[in-house]
């Protein structure tokens, strides 16, 4: 397939077992990685995955109630587990990123590195560096206030371990990691002058028949497709940023000043496609959903379409503090063949509550209210089995809460495939895709 990648983006080649790789840059939390990509030969055996979030509001009672849920998630055998952001209040000295602090006893421990030990500390399967992979949200990220650093003084390599994974630059020690080469400063600094915090923490990894994507969108108003300077020729800084024919514009490059990422993002997008079964990608901030609090983010149109034209499985979010999990969705129709848009906010933070609308296939409501904090706590496993992704929401009070399953290529043989299996259903979407990828 051919890639064409924008000048602006930090392409390495590495030489691994004797064949160039390309690395696809990204920071990746406790270990910064960026894993090599080449055509990957995976093991079909089926596989899960843990993703929740939010862990700010609520106080201590909070850390009791995300305590209680770290000993069910470890209970499985899940591979790897995800946050989508949120690891700390950011304003209260109820959790900080590695210090104990105002809250007393173990359960209410409020040190965030002890509190994701039983995770982060796991030994990982083969091919994969980690077992926990978390998006910044805005309270892990926000500078000045006393969120950031946040208020015992801590920042990201409290939680994370520097010693094992950054080398102070480009290169990490670990051979074949890189870190983002963008010149934004250190990642572990708290001075906000040197710091590439929260800038350069987005990453990818690949496991099995399967690419991760995590980005930083973590704001309501802003993100990769804002721009200052205008948007000559667009009626919005989103449409002008996201102008594949823009890509190498030193205007556009220069006006949409976080933009990098969203190039990233489209790279990345277009050498999975070709490669992996499924595609799976994190944030912050939603991208489709009805909660109270916060409306789809900055640009969601823009990610939208492009999770659609790259086929992306599901988009994980948190922000809002509660669950809700859509159709398959294409533009404004419920469609077999769209991306999934799940919120997983609700690891123990105060609730939010959820409108419901159109596209709203399951949520909270269902099952209790956001005045009920016990039964509102939740996680989310989802196993990867072949073609089939099925998902289970667990709640810390009322045990299993949500399922659902889904398996794009069902209706789809009317496209021409029509053997009846999957395998021939999946080689011809590759087809396709092939053909209509520049």
């Amino acid at each position: 397939m051919g890639i064409i990648t924008p000048a602006c983006l930090p392409w390495y080649f590495l030489k691994v077992n004797n064949t160039k790789s390309r690395i696809l840059i990204g920071i990746a939390p406790i270990v910064l990685m960026a894993a090599a990509h080449a055509s990957p030969v995976w093991a079909a055996d089926p596989f899960s995955f843990i993703v929740f979030g939010d862990l700010n509001g609520g106080d201590c009672q909070r850390n009791v109630r995300f305590h209680q849920l770290v000993t069910l998630m470890t209970a499985g055998d899940a591979s790897f587990f995800v946050n989508t952001g949120d690891l700390i209040e950011g304003y209260g000295t109820t959790s900080c990123f590695g210090h104990d602090n105002s809250c007393a006893g173990t359960e209410a421990s409020g040190n965030m590195a002890y509190q994701l030990a039983p995770l982060a500390g796991q030994t990982p399967p083969e091919d994969l560096a980690a077992t926990f992979f978390p998006v910044i949200g805005n309270h892990d990220g926000g500078w000045g206030s006393g969120w950031y650093p946040d208020p015992c003084g801590d920042g990201i390599c409290d939680l994370l371990d520097p010693s094992v994974y950054i080398n102070h630059g480009s290169i990490l020690d670990v051979p074949g990691f890189f870190a983002h080469n963008l010149d934004h400063g250190d990642i572990c600094s708290v001075d906000q002058a040197t710091s590439a915090h929260p800038t350069d923490f987005y990453y990818s990894f690949a496991f099995k028949n399967s690419y991760f994507i995590i980005i930083r969108q973590s704001e309501d108003y802003s993100g990769m497709l804002s721009c200052n300077g205008g948007h000559p020729g667009y009626d919005s800084c989103e449409a002008y940023c996201s102008d594949p024919a823009l890509y190498l514009d030193s205007q556009r490059n220069n006006y949409c000043y976080s933009v990098f990422q969203w190039d990233w993002l489209v790279t990345e997008l277009m050498a999975a496609v070709d490669d992996y079964d499924h595609i799976f990608v994190f944030g912050h901030a939603p991208m489709l959903g009805s909660g109270w609090n916060h409306s789809p983010t900055h640009g969601a149109d823009q990610f939208r379409a492009l999770f659609e034209e790259y086929d992306v499985d599901i988009f994980f979010n948190g922000h809002n503090h509660a669950y809700e999990r859509t159709h398959p969705v294409r533009g404004s129709t419920v469609d077999p063949t769209g991306p999934v848009y799940i919120t997983t906010g609700s690891a123990g933070a105060l609730t939010d509550g959820i409108n419901g609308d159109w596209f709203t296939a399951a949520s909270y409501m269902q099952w209790t209210d956001y005045a009920d904090l016990e039964d509102m706590t939740t996680y989310l496993e989802i196993t990867v089995d072949g073609h089939e992704v099925s998902g289970r929401v667990f709640s810390l009070g009322a045990g299993e809460v949500d399922t659902f399953s889904l398996a794009k290529y069902g209706p789809l043989f009317a496209d021409g495939f029509e053997s009846g299996t999957t395998d021939a259903w999946f080689a011809g979407q590759r087809k396709a895709k092939r053909q209509k990828t520049p």
